[in-house]
């Protein structure tokens, strides 16, 4: 399964199974989600789970697969030109 066809079936999952649920609903559960990745940080499964909480929340806000992966590549362009800082570890862009 490529990345589109796993795009569009999580996407109909999400609409069938959460029904009530919009994009921000499923946003708010990625942020659970990366809250669990970063407590097991070696689990493969807790950052599937952000992804397919990242995809749910990009069909509903009718963003296709297509776009979601063309705008990673423009923007990871000007990620690469940016310059960066670090605190704490975390690493920011310098505006």
């Amino acid at each position: 399964m490529n990345f589109s066809q796993l795009y569009k079936q999580m996407g109909e999952f999400s609409m069938k199974t959460f029904p009530k649920a919009g994009s921000i609903e499923h946003l708010k559960k990625l942020k659970i989600e990366a809250d669990e990745a970063i407590s097991e940080p070696s689990d493969i499964k807790e950052y599937v789970d952000c992804l397919l909480a990242l995809m749910a929340a990009g069909y509903k806000a009718g963003i296709g697969p297509d776009e979601m992966i063309q705008v990673a590549e423009d923007k990871f362009k000007i990620l690469k030109q940016r310059e960066w800082t670090e605190k704490d570890g975390i690493y920011q862009h310098v505006i």
